[in-house]
C-alpha cells in the first residue's frame, strides 16, 4: 500500500497518485516497511561417521585362525610323532613254531628238591610236558577269540586255555593280579622276582620266579616257544607265527608250585583284521 503523505489515505500500491487528494505518491519510507521474516530452512548436516579402525579387528582374526591352524598342525605333528615312538618301542613278540621232531621226547617235570636250572643254562627252551591237558584234544580253530578272560591258578602247572589264536594273528594280552609264592613273598606281580636267591624255585631259568609263562598249544600235542607275558619292556602287543594255530596256554614259573595262593587274570583282544 502506498500511502499519502498529504491526506493520510492509503493507496494502491500500484497507484502514481493519490486518489483522494491527487497528490503524488512516494513510496513508503523504509523505516515504515514491513520487514517479513521468511522462515530459514536449517537442514541438518547428516553426522559422518567415520569407520572404524578394522585393521586392528582384522589382526585378531587373522591371529586366532593362524593360531587355530598352528595348534593343529601341531597335534598332528605330535600325533604321528607318539605313534612312530609307540610303534618302535612297542615291539611286537612273535611266537614261532618250533621244529619238534614227532619221535623227540619230553622232558619230565622238575622236582621241587633238585635244582637243575643255573645261571649258565642253555638258551634252548626246555620242552616239558605236564599233566594239564598232556595230550589236548581240540580241533584246530579257524577263527581266533576276538576277546577273552582266563585265570591262570598260582597252584598248577601249565593250564590250557579258551583263547583260541591263528596263524599272524595280532593281539593284546594284559595280566592283573597277585600271587602268592609259598616260602618265599607274597603279593607278586606277572613279571615275577628276578632275585638270583630264589632260582632253584624256577621251572625255567631264563624267566624270573614266578612269572606268568604263555605258550601256543597245538591240537597235535605241539606247542611254541615259551614266553613271558610281562616284562618291563613289553608292550602287551602279541603276534603269531603264520602257521600258529591253537589255543594259549599259561603257567607260573615255579616248580614247586603246590601251597601257593591267587591267581592272574588274563585279558585278550584281537586287533580286527
Amino acid at each position: 500500500m502506498k500511502k499519502c503523505q498529504n491526506c493520510n489515505y492509503e493507496n494502491d500500491s500500484t497507484m502514481n497518485f493519490c486518489l483522494e487528494c491527487g497528490t503524488p505518491l512516494t513510496a513508503s519510507p523504509l523505516s515504515d516497511a514491513k520487514t517479513e521474516y521468511l522462515p530459514v530452512n536449517l537442514q541438518s548436516i547428516p553426522t559422518v561417521l567415520l569407520p572404524k579402525n578394522k585393521s586392528r579387528k582384522y589382526f585378531w582374526i587373522f591371529g586366532g585362525l593362524a593360531s587355530l591352524l598352528i595348534l593343529v598342525l601341531l597335534g598332528i605333528v605330535g600325533a604321528l610323532f607318539l605313534a612312530n615312538k609307540l610303534d618302535k618301542e612297542n615291539t611286537v613278540f612273535k611266537t614261532p613254531t618250533p621244529a619238534v621232531s614227532p619221535t623227540r621226547k619230553s622232558s619230565p617235570m622238575p622236582q621241587k628238591s633238585v635244582g637243575v636250572y643255573s645261571s649258565n643254562a642253555s638258551a634252548e627252551t626246555p620242552e616239558i610236558e605236564v599233566n594239564v591237558s598232556p595230550n589236548p584234544n581240540f580241533t584246530p580253530p579257524d577263527k581266533p577269540t576276538m576277546r577273552g578272560v582266563f585265570n591262570v591258578k598260582a597252584d598248577k602247572n601249565w593250564q590250557l586255555s579258551n583263547l583260541d589264536v591263528v596263524g599272524g594273528e595280532k593281539f593284546v594280552l594284559l595280566a592283573l593280579g597277585k600271587i602268592d609264592l609259598r616260602e618265599i613273598e607274597k603279593g607278586v606281580s606277572a613279571e615275577g622276582i628276578a632275585d638270583q636267591k630264589y632260582q632253584s624255585r624256577r621251572l625255567f631259568a631264563e624267566f624270573p620266579t614266578g612269572a606268568l609263562l604263555m605258550r601256543t598249544r597245538y591240537a597235535d600235542g605241539k606247542y611254541s616257544k615259551i614266553s613271558a607275558v610281562a616284562t618291563k619292556k613289553a608292550s602287551g602287543v602279541w603276534q603269531n607265527a603264520p602257521d600258529e594255530r591253537g589255543k594259549l596256554e599259561f603257567c607260573i614259573n615255579d616248580n614247586a608250585s603246590a601251597g601257593n595262593g591267587g591267581e592272574f587274570v588274563v585279558s585278550l583282544v584281537a586287533f580286527e583284521k
